[in-house]
């Protein structure tokens, strides 16, 4: 939803030497290449249970949220005070009832913490003794924690903060304590079976500050030392090298001073640690007390921003402890916020983020009513379900759509990644059915448009450079399967000609935008662009042109009317077919683009509200499958034009070339659509047309074809009788004015079959046309030609 060339020998040198062969099956002007605007930012979660448990852990001395089972599931766990670790395993929408995983573990420790010490992805109950510095671990085997073994002896003796995470980035949690007095930080790094020689990794670091944490600041897969200075609310960080943390650095300022408790954690898991705090009080005015703060990383400043985002509002005011994990397996990997109220051992959840309804839901948050055909079902979806995408990718290769553009145009990491991380999901299943085989394969290409927000070229630049990045890896498409132009892939850049213009005349470097070929698209749409929307109907281009549906983007502007598909038609493919020569490429507008209303694809619209445009067919019935129907239909039309009466058979006058007419002996006239009757009717009782038969009253049953562009048709088909009993009918074919077949007299079932050339120019009409003879008793007439260029 829109807030909204080097040569081919060049570009073919620069692949290879970047080891990529670029695929045979370049768009080519002979057959164009069709393409769909194919939407990804739809979320469909389950909104979780708020209350997870009660009377777990109310007398517990310490508690977590970790995957101690290994089933991509944080659980809770707790501390006893008689030395007993008791874990309730995470359902996906509440914990289950408890059970003790071990005893007699961390007997007089000073702390307790929950890590991957041996990095099998199950996280293991570690404690510390204070006045030896000895670490023991309990690995969990799934199902319980093993018996605890000394991991290492005098680390951190009489240390302030003890912490574990994987600090020199092996996959596995390693032991950090910390000393307020000095701010040392020491690290014993872990084997797998055991903690290593402790070793002093930093030296006055953080000395006197409020809280202390490990967390990824700068997405390098080593956790870092992060301090927090209540006082001022200033974060600072030293960063990991491996073998030792770095010179000290301001990571944030005046984030959280009189908070009640923070963290540090990748809640959105983009691979950076955010600062998260949290007040009990209403501090953003809406009345609910427990507010959660983040300043999140943007990896467009490379930087945490500078705002103060509400992460979550009217939760865990007065709770004993607040912890981020992915407790319901969300298929993001976002951290749900949870609150331990230790009055009542309750554990409350809310989704990350949870002020960003549409990371939860779109649908509901957008106020969007469509109900795309889904699994057998009219229903909304998540973009990131693979199912629907497979579902998707085979609707689209039957249709003969040859590439998906991924609608990244909002900022390419907007709201938390949520619709990057789907539309590398669309990659990666587009990758996966290639790679099947046994079917029509399809390709993708990438929108982005983050410079319609920032103005500045080099957005342009940092944007195609993680496209490039991300969307090479295999398991996210890859190289081969993406849709190639001029020897380079595709990227379609949406702003305005403004932003065009000055990253155009920009003179930094543009060696990202140099990896693909670079084209346009903004609001509304001139000739050559990929998109938006075209207000006034398709316009001519030789590489590309865009077809649409109708539009409304819900914001203030003219929407433009579907027009009961006449404007799909008539304005949009009509113009491609005439096109001669047919440009590259043709681009819909598009599949599943619901907030903008310009989905063609198979979708219940009874919902609608009156501010949206139900799909009513022309007798004002709603179709739900018409546009992706006509779609299918203009696409084959696209590939083989051969005009058959019968398999183009439509609702509207015009589409695919043929119209409805009767003759009442000096003027054609159009008919009307009859949609109870599925046929057209005249102004006569009897003058009929059905997909393939006509029936004449007084007034002549006519199908007309209208040439798209100049050429010979070969004219074939069989005139005949449905049944007889009659005195017959009269057939004949005139082009314009003047008669090319017939009149031919027919009387029997039999019938007689014609098959003739003739020359035809644009805007050349072909009338088919079914007299009474001399009455019309039994005047069925069964005549399915074909038109064929």
């Amino acid at each position: 939803m829109k807030g909204k060339v080097v040569a081919a020998l060049g570009a073919a040198s620069m692949l290879a030497a970047a080891g990529i062969v670029a695929p045979v099956g370049f768009a080519s002007a002979s057959v164009p290449s069709v393409g769909a605007w194919y939407s990804t930012w739809y979320a469909k979660k389950t909104t979780p249970n708020v209350t997870w448990i009660t009377g777990f852990g109310s007398s517990s001395a310490n508690r977590f949220v970790g995957d101690v089972s290994g089933d991509g599931k944080a659980d809770a766990v707790v501390f006893n005070g008689d030395c007993s670790w008791q874990v309730a395993v995470s359902n996906g929408n509440g914990f289950n009832t408890p059970s003790t995983w071990t005893t007699g573990h961390g007997a007089g420790s000073s702390s307790q913490l929950l890590a991957d010490v041996n990095g099998d992805g199950k996280q293991d109950a570690l404690v510390f003794f204070g006045s030896s510095g000895n670490w023991y671990a309990a690995l969990s085997n799934g199902a319980g924690f093993g018996g605890y073994s000394l991991w290492v002896s005098g680390h951190g003796a009489g240390s302030t903060t003890q912490l574990a995470g994987d600090v020199n980035g092996d996959g596995k949690a390693d032991a950090v304590a910390y000393r307020s007095g000095t701010g040392e930080w020491s690290a014993a790094l872990s084997t797998g079976s055991a903690f290593g020689t402790p070793a002093v990794w930093a030296s006055s670091f953080g000395a006197g500050t409020s809280r202390q944490f490990l967390g990824d600041a700068n997405g390098d897969g080593k956790a870092d030392a992060i301090a927090f200075d209540g006082t001022a609310g200033n974060w600072y960080r030293a960063l990991s090298g491996g073998a030792s943390f770095g010179a000290s650095s301001l990571w944030t300022a005046g984030h959280g001073a009189g908070s009640v408790h923070q963290l540090v954690g990748d809640g959105n898991a983009d691979g950076y640690a955010d600062p998260f705090v949290v007040f009990d009080g209403d501090v953003n005015g809406d009345a609910l007390p427990g507010d959660w703060y983040a300043r999140l990383y943007s990896k467009y400043a490379g930087a945490l921003d500078g705002y103060d985002f509400v992460m979550n509002t009217g939760f865990g005011s007065g709770a004993t402890a607040v912890m981020q994990g992915n407790v319901n397996g969300d298929p993001d990997g976002f951290k749900a916020s949870v609150a331990f109220e230790a009055s009542t051992g309750t554990w409350k959840v809310q989704p990350y983020h949870a002020t960003k309804a549409n990371e939860q839901d779109t649908w509901s948050a957008w106020n969007i009513h469509y109900k795309p055909l889904t699994l057998g079902a009219y229903q909304q979806y998540d973009s990131g379900t693979p199912a629907v995408i497979d579902e998707h990718l085979a609707t689209l290769s039957d249709a003969k759509v040859d590439f998906l553009l991924l609608d990244q145009t909002n900022n390419i990491y907007v709201d938390d990644g949520y619709i990057f991380n789907r539309s590398v999901k669309v990659a990666g299943r587009i990758a996966a059915w290639n790679a099947a085989g046994g079917h029509r394969t399809i390709k993708y290409a990438n929108a982005i448009g983050g410079v319609q927000w920032s103005h500045d070229p080099a957005h342009i630049e940092w944007e195609a450079g993680e496209i490039w990045s991300q969307f090479n890896d295999t398991s996210m498409g890859g190289p081969s399967n993406a849709f190639y132009l001029n020897g380079k892939p595709l990227l379609v850049i949406y702003c305005t000609p403004a932003d065009r213009a000055a990253w155009e005349s920009w003179t930094g470097s543009k060696t990202n935008t140099d990896r693909f070929t670079v084209r346009w698209a903004h609001s509304p749409s001139t000739a050559g662009t990929y998109g938006w929307e075209v207000r006034n109907g398709t316009i001519d281009d030789d590489e590309v042109m865009v077809v649409m549906p109708g539009w409304n983007n819900n914001k203030g502007a003219t929407p433009v009317s579907r027009a009961n598909g006449d404007y799909y038609a008539l304005s949009g493919w009509e113009k491609v077919l005439q096109k001669t020569p047919k440009p590259q490429i043709v681009i819909l507008n598009s599949f599943n683009e619901y907030g903008e209303e310009t989905a063609v694809a198979d979708a219940d619209t009874g919902s609608l509200s009156s501010s949206s445009e139900k799909w009513y067919d022309k007798s004002g019935q709603i179709d739900n499958a018409m546009y992706w129907n006509m779609t299918k239909k203009y696409i084959g039309l696209l590939n083989t034009p051969s005009y058959q009466a019968s398999s183009l058979f439509s609702k509207g006058q015009g589409w695919y070339g043929w119209s409805y007419k009767q003759w009442d002996g000096s003027a054609y006239s159009d008919m009307t659509w009859n949609s109870a009757a599925g046929r057209w009717q005249g102004t006569q009782p009897y003058v009929l047309i059905l997909a393939d038969r006509q029936h004449p009253d007084t007034y002549d049953a006519v199908r007309a074809w209208t040439a798209p562009y100049a050429g010979t048709v070969t004219v074939s088909g069989t005139v005949r009788l449905e049944s007889a009993g009659g005195d017959g009918i009269v057939a004949a074919v005139k082009k314009n004015g003047t008669t090319v077949w017939g009149p031919q007299t027919v009387t029997t079932t039999a019938g007689v079959a014609h098959s003739f050339t003739v020359n035809v120019v644009k805007g050349d009409v072909l009338y088919f046309i079914v007299n009474k003879n001399g009455t019309n008793s039994y005047d069925t007439t069964i005549w399915d030609p074909t038109v064929a260029y």
